[in-house]
């Protein structure tokens, strides 16, 4: 999709680009906070 959505202007399906939207962000957030957390949990460490 990302692709699709970088180089086919006129090209893209703006419902199924919703539909993916709503499906597919909550996961994304979800996951995203995890990596974040981790990411700063390790840099604190790391730090004196």
């Amino acid at each position: 999709m990302r692709n699709r959505i970088a180089h086919g202007y006129f090209d893209i399906n703006l419902d199924l680009v919703w539909d993916t939207v709503q499906t597919a962000l909550s996961a994304l957030l979800k996951q995203l906070s995890a990596v974040s957390l981790a990411t700063n949990g390790n840099d604190r460490q790391e730090r004196p």
